[in-house]
């Protein structure tokens, strides 16, 4: 989430200030850049590694913190969610074995991790979005305790003026809603560098947006959230409408959310793309020591431009302009929409296949783009989030399927990139080896995690199904497997997890398919949906779909004819038996005990139910309580 030292903006003189900042930082900038001040020989790749931590059961934690004092390396920071952390790797010169040097860095920084992480027994994973992830740990106790943090989060939240909700569609669906940025701590990202010459920013940058779409269908690896198969790459839509500040009060002209692809070409200098985010969104943040860059220039210092740096770090492309204060500066592209995961290996390969295109950009393509449609590519974006390889791509007018484009001409391009700027025919052959063998298996992380998930819903609850998909993911990880070797998991296949009675909880054996009645059902109605499903307690929810009481087949019997009572707010009791999803079983046991044993008992989350256990759930784990 970048710069630290942040507070947020005390009013109209407070907010006119850090304007200007900005203004003048882009002035400064239009400067540099007219003297020819970047770095344009020897040019550098660089990475970001985001990452999630999980406890003995492969939950979320909350150790981020003190994990991170723990590890005790300036390469570790923190993020947004106390269950993340992110690795800055050092940059590379782009030549040689590059790519294997970064690879072995990365090694040897997640190990160093894993093996303090390990000693307060928790486990470091890479994924997208971490299968077992629950809306219990989007809450605030949650979000690490960094003013940066909590100032965003409010100020977001007080221009939209409500919760963020997001809305995503795939083989399931998912409608939900957040008083806070929470959303976006789900996103796990492995984050590109590529050090570029200011006259070639431009086409560069237009070139990094034709490929995006492609470079995504190959990498996807997020098809879940909270437990719900959504996009092959569920990440691209759940951050876009993390930071949405729009709302659906507020429809009548077109705005752009703050993570966004584009909507055109860039046609000017790198400096429009600043312009422009200065344009479009509102201040969030502001400080209180900015530079004047001017008098920095003139007294032959590198400005630091922290005030407009400062505000487009609360603006999210996918595809990013970078500015670096080294001597002398230096501008790079960032690509900030790939996943983490599945393995290293496989995040190294994506970044070969990334920078090998990127510098097999056409000879002829400045004269080429203007001529494209630039919905088409943005298209193609949004078409492998949803479907990875399986989404068809437009490519210079043509619809071709994206494992054809990928094997037939991109990766050829890959390799000609590669090799142009010197890297080594070893690091070329493998990595872009791994590449090949994905695209044509057509097992990406996304195709892995799904025929895994698809195999074990049929006779798995969903808590267990998560467990042992961030389990296997772990064991395949720490061999540093490529996802195209990954077996899918299977109703046969034996993944060890924890099985005491102490260990499993109330989310392990509930049902999620419940059937609830509305307050102001018919008493006739709830009697029907009784017999239809064969069961003897239905819960009551309100119009906002809060939980509210419940309903037995017994009452419903003794007053269905009765009058004046004939809807099921007049028979219903408001006295509900709920437990969390994350109590135990031996607490279950007591409030069945206490209840009478066949007594559904509501799994609630806040005012909401999220499943239901009876008796008959909780009876195949009694054989293995403890005496």
């Amino acid at each position: 989430m970048g710069d630290f030292r942040v507070r947020q903006i005390r009013g109209k003189e407070d907010r006119h200030a850090m304007y200007a900042h900005a203004l003048r930082d882009i002035q400064a900038f239009e400067l540099l850049l007219e003297r020819n001040a970047f770095a344009t020989k020897d040019i550098h790749i660089g990475a970001e590694q985001e990452l999630c931590i999980v406890d003995q059961h492969y939950q979320p934690t909350k150790s981020g913190g003190g994990l991170l004092a723990s590890i005790n390396d300036p390469h570790y920071t923190n993020e947004l969610g106390l269950f993340n952390l992110e690795i800055n790797l050092d940059p590379q010169k782009l030549a040689g074995q590059a790519f294997s040097i970064v690879e072995n860095e990365l090694i040897d920084l997640m190990s160093k991790g894993q093996k303090h992480a390990q000693e307060i027994n928790n486990q470091l994973i890479l994924a997208g979005i971490l299968p077992t992830l629950k809306s219990r740990h989007l809450t605030f106790d949650y979000m690490t305790p960094i003013e940066r943090y909590q100032t965003l989060s409010r100020t977001l939240y007080d221009i939209r003026g409500g919760d963020f909700e997001i809305y995503l569609q795939g083989v399931d669906d998912l409608m939900a809603s957040l008083g806070s940025v929470l959303f976006e701590a789900c996103n796990t990202s492995f984050q590109l560098h590529l050090q570029v010459d200011p006259s070639e920013f431009a086409p560069l940058y237009n070139w990094s947006q034709m490929i995006s779409g492609p470079v995504l269908a190959c990498s996807v690896n997020s098809p879940l959230l909270l437990g719900r198969e959504l996009w092959a790459e569920t990440r691209i839509g759940l951050f876009k409408q993390s930071l949405d500040t729009r709302s659906s009060k507020n429809h009548l002209r077109k705005k752009l959310p703050r993570v966004y692809f584009g909507d055109q070409w860039l046609t000017e200098s790198p400096v429009q793309l600043w312009k422009n985010e200065l344009m479009r969104f509102p201040l969030l943040v502001t400080s209180d020591d900015f530079q004047n860059p001017l008098e920095a220039i003139n007294q032959g210092q590198i400005p630091d431009l922290r005030a407009i740096r400062l505000h487009t770090g609360t603006t999210y492309t996918w595809n990013r302009l970078c500015y670096g204060t080294s001597d002398p500066p230096h501008l790079r592209i960032e690509c900030r929409y790939l996943p983490a995961g599945p393995s290293i290996r496989d995040e190294i390969a994506n970044f070969a296949f990334w920078i090998g295109l990127m510098k097999a950009m056409p000879r002829a393509w400045e004269s080429t783009y203007p001529s494209l449609s630039f919905r088409e590519v943005k298209d193609n974006f949004i078409r492998s989030a949803r479907n990875g390889l399986h989404a068809a791509q437009h490519w210079y007018g043509k619809s071709i399927p994206a494992q054809k484009l990928i094997l037939d001409t991109l990766l050829p391009m890959a390799h000609h990139g590669l090799e142009a700027c010197g890297i080594s025919d070893s690091d070329r052959k493998a990595y872009l080896g791994v590449i090949e063998r994905r695209v044509s298996q057509m097992q990406t992380g996304a195709d892995w995690t799904v025929k895994s998930h698809r195999n074990l819903i049929s006779s798995e609850k969903s808590t267990s199904i998560n467990q042992k998909l961030v389990a296997r993911s772990i064991q395949y990880q720490e061999e540093n497997i490529p996802v195209s070797d990954w077996e899918p998991i299977k109703k046969t296949t034996l993944i060890p997890l924890l099985h005491t009675w102490e260990d499993k909880t109330v989310g392990h054996i509930m049902s999620t398919d419940i059937f609830t009645v509305h307050i102001d059902a018919s008493i006739e109605f709830a009697q029907r949906m009784m017999e239809w499903k064969d069961i003897h307690h239905l819960p009551v929810e309100d119009g906002s779909g809060n939980l509210v009481g419940q309903v037995d087949a017994v009452t419903l019997r003794a007053n269905g004819h009765a009058q004046p009572k004939k809807y099921v707010s007049d028979i219903m009791t408001a006295q509900v038996s709920r437990i969390d999803e994350s109590a135990s079983l031996e607490d279950l046991k007591q409030l069945l005990t206490d209840q009478g044993e066949d007594i559904g008992i509501c799994v609630t989350s806040g005012d909401k139910i999220v499943g239901i256990v009876t008796v008959n759930d909780l009876t195949p784990y009694l054989s293995v309580e403890p005496e």
